[in-house]
């Protein structure tokens, strides 16, 4: 069976570089607190329309989602 491989980034991590808490951070992407949360600590997922705003919200590039060598992220 193939391992399933998905987009990842370090939410927190760039949420807690810029000194946002959850509330701040999900008001600028549109989404609500709970659902950032569960992004943080992977139970949900990040949908293409999630994943373009936390481009421009956090100013990162698309390529930062997938892993380098395998082009997408490890689960």
């Amino acid at each position: 069976m193939k391992k399933e491989r998905h987009a990842r980034i370090d939410l927190r991590k760039l949420r807690e570089e810029r000194g946002w808490l959850q509330w701040e951070a999900a008001d600028k992407l549109g989404i609500s607190r709970s659902y950032l949360s569960g992004v943080e600590n992977n139970k949900r997922g990040v949908s293409l329309s999630l994943m373009e705003s936390i481009i421009r919200v956090f100013g990162i590039k698309y390529e930062d989602f997938y892993d380098k060598n395998t082009g997408f992220g490890e689960n």
